[in-house]
């Protein structure tokens, strides 16, 4: 049987792995290493991964004269301009991407994989529309996208993929909470996610694009520069010119020294010809130990640590770090010896996992989702504000989200309550945390959607058109249209937060549709907040503002509403001043006589 493949397409390296007939994985590698995310136009010739990268003469990640370095970061660019060629993040990804598959077909001597069909992994912050880029990329190479899912949630089920009792594990870790660190060469990505009924639930997220391994081997050259600097009693304005190209070499040298230290004590950097001049002046030759190399990455270690503590101390985790059953440490980075310890003295020995194949746990993720058909889910439910701030529940958590060629479209008929302004508000949010939608648990607020209506209709009459959708690319598309002017208008979320189904057969998640109350603010902050006036029971006049309903009992005698308590006290509160006509008490002329 022919297998669908997994791709990584990372900042700094990409891979494809597949699942092989005998259940073992394969990666496509270039000599045991990921293909580097490079792109070098010469002309109209096309040089993709370490042969690109070799011929770098600069630092950095973008445009690098006729070279893309990490096109993944320029995805949300409209055009890319390469020495004045302007082309589009498509075309550039979908070069690298054929590239990719070109390698994998080359190197797939049993022929097992699939490599038009694929699941690809994201990072936790790609938007919709860099996910709709990415798929219309990978297309024009000939490969289409079964399903996204976020970079932690592969690697984590990569991890327990690799246990001898898959199944057995992932039950051990029900209703505990682990942390996914990746830390690699372009960012590091934090991901707390919860065990839950088989299924492994993103809750929260954090990351910091200034931290990545690259910066690091940046750092390193700089030192070994002003080392050599020193050793020849030159200034910046006195050093010899360097020779075109040796910087990108230098930079290999610096990522193999970074590598070589987090199993020995000590090694050397040596590059000739580096300078244009003669004998040792030309050349590099500097020592490393693992002790300077600590000094010059401690900064940006503790940076990357302190993540960690501003992530699990969110009001809405509050998460002892004692009480995480699982860090699971992927990427280039966890290697290093001081990051290794830095982390076991905040999860302990038992609970931190340093991945040995932190380069490629990602990949052989998607590859493993991909053979086992794992489906992906909604983290939390999409909820919908009504009025007097009850929360209706348009797509449960745990619903089964679209894949390749799929979607999700559920109606719902609304009707507005306070149509004065002419406007109704629909307001969209989701918990903070997984399984936390009490009345008392705290919300995200996706945004709102106005819709005008006729003002001049009574409470509860003017039905408005709700349509949700949910795409292939997991954009959430809501489009709603009121039947009296009939002018529709959208907005379209990109942040869905995913779960995947590990364990199919134990008890999948799912509720039952329920209103909640939303609580205050925790800051206690004021917060400005447009008020929610829609609602989908037409008969539930306790939604109707009190004064707009006694206004309405006023007029309609024969279809008069009982009023509640609370909007009782609203027609009290709004009830204008029969002398001078205001509403509240301090511009009323009582005030100004001293009347309370």
């Amino acid at each position: 049987m022919v297998q669908r493949v997994g791709i990584d397409f990372g900042t700094t390296n990409s891979l494809i792995s597949v699942v092989t007939r005998g259940n073992r994985i394969k990666s496509f590698d270039d000599t045991g290493r990921p293909h580097p995310s490079v792109v070098r136009y010469e002309g109209d010739r096309v040089i993709c991964g370490k042969i690109a990268r070799d011929k770098l003469e600069q630092l950095g990640i973008g445009v690098l004269g006729n070279t893309v370095r990490g096109p993944k970061k320029l995805i949300s660019n409209e055009t890319i301009n390469v020495e004045g060629r302007l082309m589009t993040p498509v075309d550039v990804i979908g070069e690298y991407i054929r590239y990719l598959i070109d390698d994998a077909r080359e190197n797939d001597s049993e022929q097992v994989a699939d490599l038009t069909r694929a699941v690809v992994t994201i990072p936790v912050a790609l938007d919709g529309r860099g996910r709709k880029t990415l798929r219309e990329a990978l297309m024009t190479a000939g490969v289409y996208v079964d399903a996204f899912v976020h970079e932690p949630l592969a690697a984590l089920y990569g991890y327990f993929r690799d246990q001898e009792r898959f199944e057995e594990t992932i039950r051990s870790y029900d209703e505990r909470m682990v942390l996914v660190f990746d830390w690699g060469g372009g960012t590091l990505d934090l991901t707390l996610c919860k065990i839950v009924d088989g299924c492994l639930v993103q809750v929260l997220n954090r990351g910091n694009n200034l931290v990545g391994g690259d910066y690091l081997d940046e750092a390193i050259l700089t030192y070994v520069i002003r080392e050599h600097e020193k050793k020849h009693g030159w200034s910046s304005e006195t050093a010899l010119p360097v020779n075109p190209g040796m910087k990108s070499k230098l930079l290999a040298q610096c990522e193999r020294a970074k590598i070589t230290l987090s199993t020995r004590d000590e090694t050397s950097i040596f590059l000739p010809d580096y300078f244009q001049g003669e004998g040792d002046e030309a050349e590099i030759e500097v020592w490393l130990d693992r002790t300077t190399l600590e000094s010059i990455c401690k900064p940006l270690v503790n940076q990357g640590i302190e993540e960690i503590s501003s992530l699990l101390a969110q009001d809405q985790a509050n998460v002892d770090p004692q009480t995480i059953a699982l860090c699971l440490a992927t990427g280039g980075m966890v290697n290093m010896p001081l990051i290794k310890s830095r982390l076991t003295e905040i999860f302990g020995v038992s609970a931190l996992h340093i991945s040995p194949k932190g380069d490629r746990i990602i990949s052989e993720g998607a590859a493993w989702i991909a053979s086992d058909g794992v489906e992906l889910a909604l983290a939390k439910p999409f909820e919908l504000v009504e009025a007097r701030n009850s929360l209706l529940t348009i797509i449960h958590q745990g619903t089964r989200l679209p894949a390749r060629g799929e979607s999700i479209q559920i109606p719902q008929a609304m009707y507005c309550s306070d149509p004065r302004d002419g406007k109704a508000i629909f307001t969209f949010k989701r918990p903070q945390m997984v399984n936390k939608s009490a009345a008392a648990d705290p919300r995200t607020t996706y945004g709102s959607l106005v819709v005008e209506i006729n003002p001049d209709f009574p409470p509860l009459e003017e039905r408005i058109q709700l349509q949700v959708t949910i795409d292939d690319d997991l954009i959430v598309h809501c489009e709603a249209v009121g039947e009296d002017y009939q002018q529709a208008r959208s907005i379209d979320f990109y942040d869905l937060e995913f779960s995947v189904n590990a364990v199919p057969g134990f008890n999948s998640a799912g509720s039952k549709k329920k209103r909640t109350k939303i609580s205050p603010s925790r800051n206690g902050l004021k917060q400005l907040v447009a008020k929610a006036n829609v609602s989908p029971n037409k008969n539930d006049w306790s939604t109707v503002p009190g004064e707009l309903l006694k206004e309405f009992n006023d007029r309609y005698i024969y279809r008069q509403q009982p009023m509640t308590e609370i909007q009782n006290l609203e027609y009290v509160r709004y009830q204008p001043c029969s002398n001078c006509g205001a509403k509240w008490v301090k511009n009323c002329c009582s005030s100004a006589l001293g009347v309370s």
